[in-house]
């Protein structure tokens, strides 16, 4: 049960997941071949789950130590740091002297925090507040995931005064830097629509009933005290259904919910309900959420870094940042918009989120570096995924070598496997 709760971002949990300590995982891909090079952050949600489960509260001194030992286990096995999803559940119902407990662990083994803060709306702010504190108690490195500001009436200022606040901590010698991927929409599983109040103590099933939509009915439209509101944020038209498990519902993949509610002759609200209790939570989402001169704003920072942000589980229709996010970043950031030079595009998607997380002998062409290295024509590359069809490879790729070795040509897959384990220096 815990497992399908991610199973619209992460994919299916293997059969055979016998695998309880991050130190086991990383002996078992210690030395193998890999198609890719991996590296991993600790999550605290996982670490949280471990030692409490997915109860709505903070942790007794027990849990807290249970929890703090599965992330010094992590450390010691080699992971880079240590990442927060603090909307989430669990890591959304315990303290701030919790998480300062689990960032202070991270920061002693010498690795950074990376954050999802706890809203990116109407408590942007306050959010960024809480995770500078958290950090700056534990002395740990802060990097603010994907860094935003969702929902139309925050468009255009709440991020000004969100960067006034990182600047300040940074010009007081606190380490804080964020990232960026290059979309307007992101990607979340559709359970993160749905009010909390309407769900806690109830199974899924409860929101396919007509008490069910009528209480999510009542509660979806309000602004949420201490929660994001996408629903009220940005409206069913801007909510994309990404991926779903029911062959019956696979013509939704790709579609507004707005647009399918349409066509099925239903209340919105009536039939996400339905969805989630059919498919059983299992229904990824992307959202329209974020402006345009935002996004550029925060990729033209020169502390952020651009990321992908991809979900592997994917469905049908993954969010197309999957297939193209740094080829979109140098067609359209350097060659037709001319925002930023190919160096800095460069050096925002290599040199610098391999500094950040203590990967010192990469990102850089440099003599005794590894040879990760993508050969490209600037002129030819394009990211072709869209919204409606994603899953669609960038061209003008030529080679990409891992470790030296060839390991695509035209964006294709050689038969090698030169991937390995990287961990932290």
């Amino acid at each position: 049960e815990q497992f399908s709760y991610i199973e619209p971002c992460l994919g299916k949990m293997p059969e055979d997941n016998t695998l309880h300590l991050m130190s086991d995982y990383m002996a078992a891909l210690d030395g193998r071949e890999l198609p890719l090079n991996v590296a991993t952050l600790v999550g605290a949600g996982a670490c949280a789950t471990a030692a409490m489960g997915y109860e709505s509260r903070s942790f007794t001194p027990e849990e807290r130590e249970k929890a703090v030992g599965y992330i010094k286990d992590a450390m010691e096995a080699g992971a880079l740091g240590m990442s927060f999803g603090i909307m989430y559940t669990p890591e959304c119902y315990l303290s701030q002297e919790d998480l300062s407990a689990m960032a202070a662990e991270c920061g002693r083994h010498g690795g950074m925090v990376s954050c999802h803060v706890r809203g990116e709306g109407d408590s942007l702010l306050s959010s960024v507040d809480e995770i500078l504190k958290i950090c700056r108690t534990a002395d740990v490195p802060l990097n603010i995931s994907h860094f935003k500001a969702v929902g139309l009436q925050n468009w255009g200022h709440a991020l000004g005064h969100a960067i006034e606040k990182i600047e300040a901590a940074q010009a007081d010698g606190q380490k804080v830097t964020v990232d960026v991927y290059p979309y307007t929409g992101g990607a979340t599983t559709v359970m993160t629509l749905i009010p909390p109040c309407v769900t806690e103590g109830k199974p899924l099933s409860y929101l396919g009933t007509p008490e069910g939509a009528a209480h999510l009915r009542s509660e979806i439209y309000k602004k949420q005290p201490g929660w994001d509101n996408m629903v009220e944020r940005i409206g069913w038209d801007r909510i994309i259904i990404g991926s779903v498990t029911l062959e019956k519902n696979a013509f939704c993949s790709g579609k507004s919910v707005a647009q399918i509610a349409d066509e099925l002759g239903m209340d919105p609200c009536e039939w996400i309900g339905q969805l989630i209790a059919e498919e059983d939570g299992k229904v990824g989402g992307i959202l329209m959420s974020m402006s345009p001169e935002d996004v550029d704003r925060v990729m033209l920072l020169p502390y952020a870094a651009v990321i992908s942000d991809s979900l592997y589980g994917g469905g049908d229709n993954p969010h197309p940042r999957l297939y193209g996010s740094f080829p979109k970043i140098i067609r359209e950031y350097v060659l037709e918009r001319g925002l930023m030079t190919m160096e800095q595009a460069i050096r925002k998607m290599t040199a610098m989120p391999a500094e950040r997380v203590g990967l010192l002998d990469r990102g850089y062409l440099k003599e005794g570096y590894a040879a990760d290295i993508n050969i490209f024509d600037p002129a030819a590359v394009r990211d072709m995924a869209t919204f409606t069809k994603s899953r669609q490879l960038a061209e003008g790729i030529a080679y990409t070598l891992i470790g030296g070795e060839v390991a695509a040509a035209a964006s294709r897959k050689t038969s090698g496997a030169y991937g390995r384990l990287l961990k932290r220096k």
